[in-house]
């Protein structure tokens, strides 16, 4: 499996480095991209998203080990897996941060962007 940030993602994690509060951020990331890499699919589905088919948008919680708090109150990482070997990650936030939370709306554009660049 090829794991690619997309911008976006990339824009949030920068985000949360700099609130310094978040400095292990990619440690904790690498956790779920070495289960996506090894074609482990984890997190929750998830559906009623207007995208193509035989593609899929997931959900996985992530614990946020510089605050010592558990999955709950840690990270979400929304990611898009379009093809068999692509997986590109969409979002993330930190549970605490709801003004930084995609809606289904913004989740679609993303991916619409990433099918069509020109609309970026």
């Amino acid at each position: 499996m090829q794991i690619i940030p997309t911008r976006n993602f990339n824009d949030n994690v920068e985000f949360y480095i700099r609130k310094k509060k978040f400095l292990k951020i990619w440690a904790d990331i690498k956790t779920v991209t070495d289960e996506l890499v090894k074609g482990n699919l984890v997190g929750v589905k998830l559906e009623g998203l207007h995208i193509p088919e035989n593609t899929a948008v997931y959900k996985v919680r992530i614990p946020n080990s510089s605050a010592n708090v558990g999955k709950s109150h840690g990270f979400r990482l929304i990611y898009y897996v379009a093809i068999a070997d692509e997986i590109y990650l969409l979002a993330i936030y930190s549970k605490k941060d709801d003004i930084r939370i995609p809606t289904e709306r913004h989740i679609e554009r993303l991916i619409k962007i990433l099918l069509e660049p020109d609309l970026a």
